[in-house]
């Protein structure tokens, strides 16, 4: 006895080990090593595609300390850092210091630069600034002279006082602005600075329990509850082109990163798999508070998490391409960030609890990330496969550098190879390009092939019919004769009588017990697997899953239980409801009925393989269709078996869907208090063994 005390402690600290290592792990794995997202939705461990580099302190640039800086921005090699009272702007080596801390209006009189919240410089190297509680937008030239102060523009509709936050300007001169508290979107100001436009309103988001709720108040508690406001943008960035990119305040949207055109339109591309750009997700939801966003010369974009200071980079097309940061105390963590921007390779950080400017340089996984970006944004894709194949030597799970190689193949005639990096890379519309090129090289290849083998068949069907005529076969009364003929009975003539007569078939099932109850058994059954090799062996291009995680008895049993449910459902409201259909009845109908829904949905599955992405809504169609037919042949089976006109059926199958709400509850009840009872049960054993 004291030697299994001794094992069972022994196995206990292991077990804590265990835990402790792995609980250590996720610790350090969450703010310090670099990861990414699979296809899935999975986090994936990868390189580090950024580290620190260089910090740089307030006392570097002579303005004392960092704690009040709101804003920085890289254009034309140098760097433009905003704080309390001062507008810094440095070389690349932050070397060559200038300040502007006062200006002269337009009007004469001096001013002095108060706590500017945001800045943006043009191309010509004029200079905005948001002095955000003075409710203006000064400019400045290239020297540091004012040139103008835009004050309020009395927009239309807007019901708080206003406060310009962030702005950006475009190539012909407007100025678009984020207003606090304006929920209308982006103030749009012509170039004289005068009110345009919104641009980009968010919409109302609310919960299907938001509603019920609300629909259940009074007048009263509606007026005492709060508004349904549009969420506010926190950040914006605009490119040559003139896309204005956004940001959302808080993980509630969908879409908490917005490519917004001239008309105010969402136009950030959307991948059947991929997630849009939204930080940090599970399930498809953002877990992220995206503060703010800036934009790099190649197209990159970058979003960053302000709750868990990381920085989020995707490729121009809305792809995730690695993070860097995180909070912590360690090199290359920060605590709390106020602004980042890009300068050429590097990125930029602005800390104000460490009071500091830090660089982050790329690695050379990073390295071969951007030039791979650059090089195919030049379109120049033989040199960005280059990159994209050093990438994946490095990070196989890098599903974006498939894609990248995908596209140089298909220029360069590798179709069956650009097919195969299109489904790692998931990406439908490429993969069904390359496959048309594949299988039409295939077809002319083979196409002789194929017709001989078609008049060959049909040259033997008519020999062997002709021969039969003269040579009429001899029935045989053998074991095998007798099986096979009550076979052929079972599986092709007494179901294709059903298909062809469903009303008469279903009456005599009901009169005579025709039909076969283990037949109908081992067709549901059958259809479980058959779901399952759907599942599992469906074709790209109508469903792709993750085939290493397939749970198999979940596929299986949720395929089957329904079914299962349905009979029982069924038969119980027919009790109540005089239904003359026994178990037995619904069963053969339920099965019968699922039986071409069987052939259907293994002749979807084969064809699914062998389709493009136009053809493909014809495979997923078959699979509607046998859906159908069940649904068909169930209810005519369902009347005839419990002898029910129309109405009465109709009203019979709702409540049997009710009946199996109720039968999934007591099962899922009693699974739930059977569990318990064996997890106290074992507690009980648990403590005796370690009393003992």
């Amino acid at each position: 006895m004291q030697k299994s005390n001794k094992i069972w402690s022994k196995c206990l600290a292991g077990l804590s080990l265990v835990l402790c290592a792995i609980l250590g792990f996720g610790t350090v794995s969450n703010a310090a090593e670099s990861y990414s997202y699979d296809i899935w939705g999975n986090v994936v461990a990868a390189p580090a595609a950024y580290e620190l580099e260089q910090t740089i302190y307030g006392s570097d640039l002579g303005v004392g300390n960092m704690a009040a800086a709101t804003d920085i921005f890289y254009r034309n090699g140098k760097v433009y850092l905003i704080l309390s009272g001062t507008i810094v702007i440095a070389d690349e080596e932050f070397e060559n210091i200038s300040y502007i801390t006062e200006y002269v209006k337009e009007d004469g009189s001096k001013a002095s630069v108060n706590a500017p919240t945001g800045i943006y410089v043009t191309e010509d190297e004029h200079i905005y600034i948001c002095e955000q509680a003075q409710g203006e937008i000064v400019e400045f030239d290239e020297n540091g002279e004012c040139v103008r102060v835009i004050g309020d523009p009395n927009c239309i509709g807007l019901t708080t006082t206003y406060a310009p936050r962030r702005l950006v300007v475009d190539s012909v001169g407007r100025i678009y602005v984020l207003v606090q508290n304006c929920y209308e979107g982006f103030v749009e100001l012509n170039p004289e600075g005068e009110f345009n436009r919104y641009v980009g309103a968010t919409e109302v988001t609310y919960s299907m329990a938001d509603l019920f709720w609300r629909n259940l108040q009074t007048e009263e508690q509606r007026a005492r509850s709060a508004l349904w406001l549009p969420t506010t943008y926190s950040d914006l960035a605009i490119d040559d082109e003139g896309f204005i990119f956004a940001s959302v305040s808080g993980a509630t949207t969908d879409e908490p990163v917005r490519k917004l055109n001239s008309s105010g339109d969402n136009v950030m591309p959307e991948h059947d798999f991929i997630n849009v750009p939204m930080g940090d997700y599970e399930n498809k939801s953002s877990l992220s508070n995206l503060g703010r966003i800036a934009l790099a010369d190649d197209g990159r974009f970058a979003v960053m998490d302000t709750t868990y200071s990381r920085i989020f980079v995707y490729s121009p097309d809305g792809y995730l391409m690695y993070e860097l940061a995180g909070t912590g105390n360690a090199e290359g963590l920060l605590n709390s960030p106020s602004a980042f921007c890009f300068m050429n390779d590097k990125i930029l950080v602005v800390d104000i609890v460490y009071q500091s400017l830090e660089i982050f340089a790329p690695t050379t996984y990073g390295s071969l990330i951007n030039s791979a970006l650059n090089a195919q944004s030049d379109y120049d894709y033989e040199t960005a496969a280059g990159y994209w194949q050093q990438v994946l030597d490095i990070n196989s799970n890098f599903y974006y550098a498939n894609l990248g190689l995908g596209k140089y193949q298909m220029r360069t005639g590798e179709y069956e190879a650009a097919k195969d990096n299109f489904y790692i890379g998931a990406d439908r519309s490429y993969y069904s390009n390359a496959y048309a090129q594949v299988s039409g090289e295939w077809m002319d290849r083979n196409f002789g092939k194929i017709i001989a083998l078609i008049v060959v068949l049909i040259v033997l069907i008519i020999a062997w019919k002709i021969y039969r005529k003269y040579h009429p076969a001899q029935e045989k009364d053998t074991k095998l004769a007798r099986f096979w003929k009550k076979t052929k009975f079972t599986l092709f003539k007494w179901p294709g009588y059903v298909l062809s007569s469903p009303f008469k078939a279903f009456d005599d099932v009901k009169y005579y017990d025709d039909g076969s109850l283990v037949f109908s058994v081992v067709v549901i059954i059958l259809f479980g697997w058959i779901s399952l090799i759907k599942y599992r062996y469906t074709g790209f291009m109508v469903s792709f899953v993750d085939i290493d995680n397939v749970n198999v008895p979940m596929i299986v049993g949720s395929a089957i239980l329904p079914y299962v449910a349905f009979i029982v459902g069924n038969w119980a409201v027919g009790v109540l409801l005089s239904g003359k259909g026994k178990m037995v009845h619904i069963t053969k109908v339920v099965g019968y009925s699922l039986y071409p829904a069987c052939w259907l949905y293994l002749a979807g599955t084969i064809l699914s393989n062998f389709v493009t992405e136009d053809e493909a809504a014809l495979v997923s169609a078959l699979f509607v269709f046998g859906m159908v037919l069940f649904f068909f042949y169930m209810f005519i089976g369902t009347i005839m078996v419990n002898q029910y006109t129309f109405t009465k059926n109709v009203a019979t199958l709702l409540l049997s869907v009710v009946a199996m709400l109720i039968i999934c509850f007591v099962a899922m009840l009693f699974a739930t208090l059977l569990a318990q009872f064996v997890n106290d049960w074992m507690q009980i054993f648990r403590e005796i063994f370690m009393v003992l």
